[in-house]
């Protein structure tokens, strides 16, 4: 049961934001129904790549794979599918659906993602470090 619902979480550990979204979605987790994967790894890359998805494409968004199904989502639809197996973001998945359904989901998510920061691993020097804007393609 536990594995049908288990949800694998594609997800940038380079971006400060979806890094803080993560240690925030861990402690919420009580069903333990997620696993995270950082498109930094290689081996996560190869296993998305196998099933079509391109390093570009993780990069550009989230995505999340059933573990059950083997169903893969990205975008806005992905953070509907992983709201639905945190109790505490239920709550916000008829909203999600609906900007879905309205047709603006995806854009507004696809905004935010834009403007996300990126900060390389090592990237960062004595002095500080140098944000990157990710930009788009």
């Amino acid at each position: 049961m536990r594995q049908r619902k288990q949800l694998e979480v594609y997800y940038d550990e380079w971006c400060p934001l979806c890094a803080a979204i993560r240690r925030r979605l861990e402690r919420w987790d009580w069903l333990h129904a997620l696993r995270f994967r950082s498109i930094r790894d290689g081996q996560a890359v190869s296993d998305m790549v196998s099933r079509g998805i391109s390093p570009e494409a993780l990069e550009a968004r989230m995505h999340v794979r059933c573990s059950g199904s083997g169903k893969i989502d990205s975008g806005i639809a992905a953070v509907l599918r992983l709201c639905s197996r945190v109790p505490l973001l239920m709550i916000l998945c008829p909203a999600i659906w609906a900007t879905i359904k309205l047709g603006f989901g995806e854009r507004m998510y696809d905004w935010i993602a834009a403007r996300r920061m990126i900060v390389p691993a090592g990237g960062c020097l004595e002095d500080g470090c140098s944000l990157e804007r990710r930009t788009s393609s």
